[in-house]
Formats: structure tokens, sequence, C-alpha cells
């Protein structure tokens, strides 16, 4: 049985600033948050950090507090988990590197790979989504699910936040399957499905991320803790701290059309520090892709997210490894005729035409992607 508090109006989000949490702030931005009594004495705790495979994770600080907050209200046990994106090889490994393990191992929360266990099937019933989903096994079974997300920028949904962090409890084969369809409504979708279980959110904002979101992102200091009841007012509320029109998102346009929660700023409560004491303009993914590349074109408007995520990825290692980038347009999708030669990336992209070429594949490998991008016409 999820535990359950009294009636939180779904518009209230609690702000508390630090830089280092503490077990003492992850409950005080919780009982700001109208959340006081969440874990009760014999609870069964469930953590979901974003522990995506790459840069830009939530803190171990953050997953410390929270471990260490938990125990100390009672919980009989706490696991901490996450199922890195759905090509990653080594999730145990990874979340060694990011000090979830050793966060585990200090406090005796249980930390686990979801992808290693079973999965809880559901049937969705929406246009959105496949018939049926799998997710964790351990998401269903806890009696309090506490969603951890980090503040960044993405280059396919603009913001990744708490929404986006729940497709981290997917099968490695419905994530894929997620970048085939349009990502955001997907997205919105599966968050409307774990409105049940998902307890409350707590948005690690101590670091957030700018630029080329999410693995290759600038780290910014925020120094707060955002928590809600509501995780789409709380990604409302972050967007607007990183100078972001939450309207502008279409990830929480989908989430309103889907009665996930509240977007609409004017209809959120926010307590605790001020938000205005804390705002700032983050650099968008593609305002970072201009910085670093000025003379080329991108146009992906028309393409799904597996082949967007994947060209941007070859463009970050290709930057990150002082590459040149011999190709002046980019074309992924089922972009219309362009008037120059283009590189064309995925198979619905077309006939290149021209002198330009095709990068093949649903979607193409990154390396491919980075072979064509740095390689003279053929």
């Amino acid at each position: 049985m999820h535990s359950k508090v009294g009636a939180v109006p779904l518009s209230l989000v609690a702000l508390v600033a630090t830089s280092e949490p503490t077990a003492a702030d992850f409950g005080r931005v919780l009982d700001l948050a109208g959340l006081a009594g969440l874990v009760q004495p014999g609870s069964r705790v469930l953590f979901k950090p974003n522990q995506h495979g790459g840069e830009g994770y939530t803190s171990a600080a953050v997953i410390r507090a929270g471990v260490q907050w938990a125990f100390a209200q009672g919980a009989a046990s706490v696991v901490v988990g996450d199922g890195p994106f759905w090509g990653h090889k080594n999730p145990m490994g990874y979340f060694e590197q990011t000090g979830m393990l050793q966060v585990c191992e200090e406090t005796g929360a249980t930390p686990v790979d979801f992808h290693a266990g079973e999965y809880h099937i559901i049937e969705t019933h929406s246009p959105d989504l496949p018939p049926a989903l799998g997710f964790s096994q351990h998401l269903v079974e806890a009696d309090v699910v506490i969603n951890l997300p980090v503040m960044k920028t993405h280059f396919n949904t603009l913001v990744t936040l708490g929404v986006k962090n729940l497709k981290g409890c997917l099968r490695q084969i419905d994530k894929k399957t997620l970048h085939e369809l349009e990502l955001n409504a997907a997205l919105a979708s599966v968050a409307r499905l774990l409105k049940p279980w998902v307890s409350a959110t707590v948005l690690d904002a101590t670091t957030a991320y700018e630029g080329m979101g999410p693995s290759a992102a600038t780290p910014v200091p925020m120094n707060l803790l955002l928590a809600s009841s509501d995780v789409a007012a709380v990604d409302s509320v972050a967007c607007d701290l990183m100078g972001i029109d939450p309207a502008s998102a279409r990830l929480l346009r989908a989430c309103a059309e889907r009665g996930v929660g509240e977007t609409d700023l004017t209809k959120i409560r926010t307590v605790g520090a001020s938000p205005q004491d804390h705002r700032r303009r983050l650099a968008l993914p593609y305002e970072a892709l201009a910085a670093s590349f000025p003379d080329l074109t991108v146009l992906t408007e028309h393409a799904c997210s597996g082949c967007v995520m994947n060209l941007f990825r070859a463009l970050e290692m290709a930057h990150q490894q002082g590459k040149t980038v011999l190709a002046d347009c980019l074309v992924a999708g089922t972009e219309p005729a362009v008037d120059r030669p283009a590189l064309r990336i995925g198979k619905c992209a077309g006939s290149p035409g021209g002198d330009g070429r095709t990068v093949r594949g649903c979607p193409p490998r990154v390396e491919d992607i980075l072979e064509a991008l740095t390689s003279p016409s053929l």
C-alpha cells in the first residue's frame, strides 16, 4: 500500500537553498511542500535518481541526504535504482562512477539496476504509447516512490527534469520505442500512467546543466532543492528558474494537455526560498550548438528523437575530440528538399541529391554519423 498524506494542493512547489544538502534540508523541502509524514515507520522507500549513463546525473550528496532522511523517518528498507539509456552495457559500473554505490554502502540502502530485474506490465490505453509498457517491479512494490531528477537542458525535449526522469523506470525496449514515437507526448503519457505510484519529486538543482544536454552540458551552480507532489509543477517552476517559459517546452505543453499536473505558473504557489533570487538564464542546446559550430545548418524539425539524439552525440564527440565537421548542412527525418548539398541522417531522410550523402540506420550509430561528419565527401 502506497503511503498517503493529507490533501496537498497540486500547485504547491517548495524551494530550499542549499549547496551541500543534508538530510535536514531534504526533510525541510518535503515539509514545505506539504509532504510531512510521507515516510512512515516500516515504509519501503524507492528513490529514482537520474543515473542515465552519462554526465549530468543526480548528485551523490542529494541521494545520500534523501536516504538518510528516509531511514531517520523509520523506513524499513530503502532502494536506490535506475535504468540507464537503452544501449548502456554496464549500469552497476556507471553507478560506481557517479558515487551512487558508495552512498548505498555507507547508508545501508540497496542499489538496483532496473534492467536486471523483473517488470510490471501495464496496459496503456493511450494513443501516444504502445499497447503495453513494462515498468520496474521495484516501482510497484515500494510504499513510497521519490523521483530524484536533476536540472538539465536537453536537445530533444528542451529540458530534462522530473517528467523525463520517469522514463528510466521502463524496460530497455520500451525506451527505444518511445524515441520512435512523438517523444514529448509519450513522456507526458508515461508520467500520467505513473501518477498513482510516484509520491513526490525532489529536484536536484544544486548544480544545473546548460547547453548541450543531457550528456555534454556545462555545470552551473543553482544551489537549490525543489519538491512537490506534482511533477509537472516542479518542472514548470524549474523552467522558470532556468529562464525558460514553460509554455515553450513541448513536453510541458503535452503534460498540460494530458492532465499530468499544473504547468501554468500563475496557478503554482511557491514556498521557501524566493525563485527571483535564484533565477538565471541557462544556455539552450541549439544555442550551444550554434556557438560550437557557427557555420553549420542543422534541420531536425521532422526527425524522431532517436536520430536527433545520436546526431547530437556525434556532434558532441566531434567537438570534444577537436575534429572538424566538414558538412555544411545536416538533415534528419523527413525534412523537405534543401537547396544545397546536405548530409542526411537516418532511413527517413530520403535521397540526399547533389553531392550529399546519407547515413542509414534507425537510428544510425553515433560512430557512423561521426565518421560521416568528419570525412570528406566521396
